[in-house]
């Protein structure tokens, strides 16, 4: 922390906790279908669970969104605190993408914005976790195992690359943090109950609005 001053500090934390509550999951299912996505499927305001209840292409909004808030997130970072800044900024996009401010602080589990910040913080430590986390989804097609192993592997790498303990313990935190959101999953899991990916989408919020409309 020696190399970030309180000021700038304030400035990562709270840019990029307001800029990670935009979670365009609610956002694009309040504007294209007038409904709140936390009604349906899972409940999460994630990219999984809007590809299953709305389409790959309301989807596709979804995932751009959440991209660029964390890509802004971690250049605000950068600018003011350099790597050491890029992980501040992921620890806050992150808290305010599961807990949006703009939305009663209920949202999604931080995957694919801890996956962009990863990104643009070091190839070789995302490209560690995208490995773990395409593996467990090609043979088990768990989304969610993946993305808890991608996150488990994000302070081991940290610690391979970096060996600083001030980034190592953030990692841990964020990894944790990203587990811990998982904890539903990995019960389902080991019950062998959790919802296996598919590539087609049932688009559940679409048809029961479809067939409200019918019936009203």
């Amino acid at each position: 922390m020696s190399q970030l001053t309180l000021p700038h500090f304030a400035v990562i934390a709270i840019s990029a906790y307001l800029l990670g509550s935009l979670s365009f999951a609610i956002i694009v299912c309040k504007m294209a279908l007038h409904k709140d996505i936390r009604d349906y499927g899972s409940g999460n305001a994630g990219l999984t669970n809007a590809y299953r209840t709305m389409g790959a292409s309301k989807t596709l909004l979804v995932l751009l969104g959440d991209i660029a808030k964390g890509a802004a997130a971690v250049a605000i970072g950068a600018l003011l605190g350099g790597p050491l800044g890029k992980l501040i900024a992921g620890v806050f996009v992150i808290l305010g993408h599961m807990f949006p401010v703009y939305f009663g602080f209920r949202g999604g589990k931080g995957v694919l914005v801890g996956a962009v910040m990863l990104a643009l913080f070091d190839w070789r430590i995302f490209l560690a976790a995208l490995a773990l986390f395409l593996i467990a989804v090609v043979f088990t097609r768990w989304i969610s195992l993946g993305s808890v192993l991608g996150a488990a592997s994000f302070p081991i790498t940290m610690f391979v690359f970096y060996r600083d303990p001030v980034m190592v313990g953030i990692a841990f935190g964020m990894a944790a943090a990203v587990i811990i959101m998982h904890r539903a999953n990995i019960g389902r899991m080991l019950r062998g109950e959790e919802n296996k990916f598919s590539f087609q989408s049932k688009k559940t919020i679409e048809s029961r609005t479809e067939e409200e409309e019918e019936q009203g």
